[in-house]
């Protein structure tokens, strides 16, 4: 079924376990994983970059998840990930996302709280979830400088804006992939105490296996992986088309490194769901 990630994150919360979200990087893969979730009988978040949106199409990739999410027993939710804009937002409401994100992390504290209540009320208007982020998820290749999220912060945020979810900094960064980050779990600890809502793994990827389980007994109920879904289907395409004739058939090419990213998938919904 195509929902949002409510209801998902209420049912996650009673079985005390993660709801697995996967970046979408290209159109192709959309049914492969939505379809290996099912087989795993697990709820699953498809969310997708602004940047993919746009290349996809808003409305063409929220037609094609709710094509295929409508028949399944799973909820399934098409959510718009790190939108800084609130057009953007509004294109991927408009287009049928079941759940945005706006990311105001590097905003001041007041700023990122106004800019998010406006999120939140075009997301009301939609029918949509909606979450936020406070405290600076790093990005890129190298280790940024960044803050932890405060807890008392975060209470007031959540207070202010009423988001349904809320990414918080606790050291993860986006990208990382080839070693493992060190993160803060006694500031999470610190945050979980301090707001009574879901809160969101970024940069899931770089954390390490054990830490991923702790995240989700401290209150990390969604929990994002990007990085190592795009590399196992790139090296896996590297070998494919390399030994490929002119004349193989695209699809089945493609099929072949889908199967490889099916496989982390598979390994990620066990890491969240098996707590």
């Amino acid at each position: 079924m195509y929902t949002t990630m409510i209801p998902m994150m209420v049912q996650a919360k009673k079985d005390k376990k993660g709801v697995p979200a996967f970046n979408i990087h290209a159109l192709e893969v959309v049914p492969m994983m939505a379809r290996t979730a099912e087989g795993k009988g697990s709820p699953v978040i498809l969310q997708v970059s602004v940047s993919t949106a746009k290349y996809i199409g808003f409305q063409l990739l929220a037609d094609i998840v709710r094509e295929v999410a409508e028949p399944m027993e799973i909820p399934v939710a098409l959510h718009l990930d790190h939108a800084s804009s609130l057009d953007d937002i509004e294109a991927a409401l408009a287009g049928g996302f079941s759940s945005v994100m706006y990311d105001g992390s590097r905003l001041p504290l007041d700023e990122n709280i106004q800019n998010t209540k406006r999120a939140v009320a075009l997301a009301r208007a939609a029918n949509a979830s909606i979450e936020a982020e406070l405290g600076i998820v790093g990005r890129g290749k190298i280790i940024e400088a960044y803050p932890y999220t405060d807890p008392a912060d975060a209470k007031e945020f959540v207070a202010e804006t009423g988001v349904d979810a809320l990414a918080v900094g606790i050291g993860t960064h986006h990208g990382q992939y080839k070693a493992k980050t060190e993160i803060r779990l006694d500031i999470l600890d610190q945050i979980h105490q301090a707001v009574d809502i879901p809160l969101v793994l970024h940069g899931g990827t770089g954390v390490k296996e054990e830490d991923v389980k702790t995240c989700v007994r401290l209150g990390m109920l969604k929990l994002n992986f990007g990085t190592e879904l795009n590399v196992s289907w790139v090296n896996r395409a590297k070998r494919v088309f390399a030994e490929a004739e002119p004349d193989d058939s695209l699809r089945e090419l493609m099929l072949l490194c889908n199967a490889a990213m099916a496989e982390t998938i598979a390994r990620k919904i066990d890491l969240v769901r098996d707590v």
